[in-house]
């Protein structure tokens, strides 16, 4: 059991939630919350390793909708596959909607190793309300080539207008980079056939299938795409092994 230090609320529906403990996880990584007499959810976890834990969530299910905001929440993990960051010179960070909470996590470590610089982030969300970290991306800008898009914008939206992968071609990075995608299945769809059509290799794009897991310990199904549980064997799997699944973005 872990005291929650702070909430934030960031956008409609979405929270996020600081912890009084360390991090133990790394970026791409989840952790199961509970609420005690409720239940637990898988949640992919917010900050860096060594940092206070931090969990952005969507108010959606019987734990989320929960008011997780004040008291003692239960905390178990970490647990999952990472993102390969440390592999690749140069990274594409693609995210959509809530999907960013894994991506913020991935950039605080790379912040944390003087690696800022060879990260790139794309993220999208449906309105200018719906954007979450407002405050950090001010401050990832410094340091971080950030790319924002909204599906639609309002009288105060002076950026960009469309999908996230028509972030893509803004890249400045070579076609050699790595690429990490997280988000709705149809963002992470369309993301990955237009970086393949730039000419990324399919074996440099990971993503994360995340949203799948329910039980968050290989037991419900829930989240199984061919063989594999997200779960258990991901939630990060490199596209060229999964690609052929029928189901990878139901």
């Amino acid at each position: 059991m872990v005291t929650v230090s702070r909430r934030i609320d960031e956008a409609p529906e979405i929270y996020t939630l600081e912890l009084g403990a360390k991090n133990e996880g790394k970026s791409g990584q989840f952790y199961m919350l509970s609420v005690q007499g409720v239940g637990e959810a898988p949640i992919s976890v917010a900050s860096g390793f060594g940092r206070n834990l931090i969990f952005t969530i969507r108010s959606i299910g019987s734990v989320t909708s929960r008011a997780m905001g004040e008291g003692r929440i239960g905390v178990r993990g970490p647990y999952g596959s990472k993102w390969p960051w440390k592999e690749y010179n140069e990274i594409v960070a693609v995210a959509g909607g809530i999907g960013i909470p894994p991506i913020r996590s991935l950039i605080e470590e790379m912040i944390d190793a003087k690696r800022e610089g060879d990260i790139e982030l794309m993220y999208g969300a449906r309105s200018p309300s719906d954007i979450v970290y407002k405050k950090e991306i001010n401050e990832w800008m410094k340091s971080v080539d950030v790319h924002l898009t909204v599906d639609r914008g309002d009288d105060r939206w002076n950026g960009k207008v469309g999908f996230v992968p028509t972030l893509l071609k803004d890249s400045h990075f070579s076609r050699k980079a790595a690429m990490f995608v997280i988000g709705p299945p149809l963002m992470m769809k369309n993301t990955v056939k237009e970086a393949v059509s730039l000419g990324y290799r399919e074996d440099r794009i990971f993503i994360s299938l995340e949203r799948r897991m329910e039980c968050g310990i290989g037991v419900c199904g829930h989240c199984n795409v061919g063989h594999r549980y997200a779960c258990e064997d991901g939630p990060i799997f490199n596209y060229s092994e999964v690609m052929t699944e029928p189901e990878l973005f139901l």
